[in-house]
């Protein structure tokens, strides 16, 4: 929303438009009252020095040129009878995300038909905005990118609000007052945040209750949280608590050929380079083992504080992961009635985490359901979601080990000698 996308394509087409005379171009939407009601007015904003009739919507340059505004008509015409016909040099889509996949594929045989009387032909082409959607375009488009699997003769280009100039202070502004869910949707560009559809394992985060802007704060301790994974990318979740406010301030997915402890250690110190009020590290107890794939004596969290040596780090890595269906009752209920005054905030900046909160399902054993997929560059399966939550877990069983304590025996925290016993949750040591 606001990034130019529509002025973009109609642009592009104008100036084609004037280059090749007598070049033809189809403009789809929905619906032809969409077109009447979007397309049209932002086309007519950009002044074209031709005739634009409206029944049907035809636009004429000066030089013969023409573009044609079509509704995809998909309800009322499963066919699509009426584009099959069609000669033309391109294509542009506007919001493609609301269109069926098969036109896109019939497109595909109908960009470059037409033939211009200039000497250089345009190559066939077809140009499409869209808005994040957890549809065809996604997975097709998308999610190909993102993997670097798109074909070569594809572009993906993401444009956001921030890449317009021209929007007013007070319109950017006045955004935010949309539903969260909305806002990181057609404002952020977040292609990975889901709605809820049930099912949810953590049932009580709401996206609208839980998730707002956080910032760093110089005077507090950095507490950084590990998940130890390497596919889709090794994860970092950097917190600050303030009393008992737990607030997310960012996040760090390193992607390979990054996804090491160096290089997201590496990541940390770029973005906090001057700290000097105290760091923490948490994590998945599994990973405190020693790994015989390193030099003796040496495991994930050992490679973390060598890298991070200058913040004179303090290990907070419990001796073993807690129940994941307890811990997970106990966060449901901070998020539902911020239990013993604990109270969670999930940076707006991070985006993977607020995804994971939404996405991650609940198994029949009331676990979290480890749903995989498969790498499509090194066809290794992995964990698609779940482990910036599991990382924010183990962070907070930890830095309040002794209100989980609590919440386990329902209130009662039994003490000896004045000392609050934990039992298997103490902290380790290295």
């Amino acid at each position: 929303m606001g990034g130019g996308k529509t002025y973009w394509g109609l642009t592009t087409l104008l100036f084609l438009c004037e280059v090749f005379p007598k070049s033809r171009f189809c403009v789809i939407r929905e619906n032809l009252e969409k077109v009447r009601i979007t397309t049209i007015p932002s086309f007519q904003n950009l002044k074209p020095s031709g005739t634009l009739k409206t029944s049907p919507f035809e636009y004429t340059h000066p030089n013969g040129s023409v573009i044609m505004f079509k509704g995809e008509n998909y309800d009322n015409d499963k066919e699509l009878n009426w584009l099959k016909g069609l000669e033309v040099n391109g294509f542009l889509f506007e919001e493609i995300n609301e269109c069926q996949e098969i036109t896109l594929d019939i497109c595909f045989g109908r960009a470059g038909r037409w033939k211009t009387p200039t000497k250089v032909q345009i190559e066939p082409f077809i140009i499409a905005t869209c808005n994040p959607s957890n549809n065809w375009v996604k997975s097709r488009v998308y999610d190909k990118w993102k993997s670097n699997t798109l074909p070569e003769n594809w572009l993906y280009i993401p444009s956001k609000i921030t890449d317009n100039p021209y929007l007013t202070e007070s319109y950017k502004e006045n955004l935010k007052n949309m539903p969260r869910f909305q806002y990181e949707v057609f404002v952020e560009g977040n292609w990975d945040v889901q709605m809820k559809t049930g099912g949810e394992f953590y049932k009580c985060f709401e996206i609208n209750q839980h998730v707002a802007d956080t910032y760093y704060d110089p005077e507090l301790p950095l507490h950084i949280s590990w998940d130890d994974n390497v596919s889709p990318y090794l994860p970092a979740g950097i917190f600050q608590i303030k009393g008992k406010t737990v607030y997310m301030i960012d996040e760090i997915a390193g992607v390979t050929p990054l996804n090491t402890v160096k290089s997201v250690c590496n990541e940390f110190i770029r973005k906090y380079p001057f700290h000097q009020s105290g760091l923490f590290i948490y994590g998945d107890a599994t990973a405190s083992k020693e790994d015989t794939k390193l030099e003796k004596g040496y495991n994930f969290y050992r490679l973390i504080t060598d890298a991070l040596v200058s913040y004179r780090p303090t290990l907070r890595v419990l001796r073993s992961n807690p129940s994941v269906k307890m811990r997970g009752d106990w966060i449901n209920t901070i998020f539902e009635k911020e239990i013993g005054g604990l109270k969670i905030v999930i940076g707006s900046n991070c985006k993977k985490t607020i995804n994971d909160f939404i996405a991650v399902k609940e198994a029949p054993d009331g676990t979290k359901d480890k749903a995989t997929a498969t790498d499509p560059n090194t066809k290794k399966s992995y964990q698609v979601v779940g482990h910036f939550s599991d990382l924010t877990d183990y962070l907070l069983c930890s830095a309040f080990a002794n209100e989980f304590t609590n919440y386990q025996r329902g209130g009662n925290v039994f003490k000896a000698n004045g000392i609050v016993q934990v039992n298997r949750f103490n902290p380790i040591t290295l």
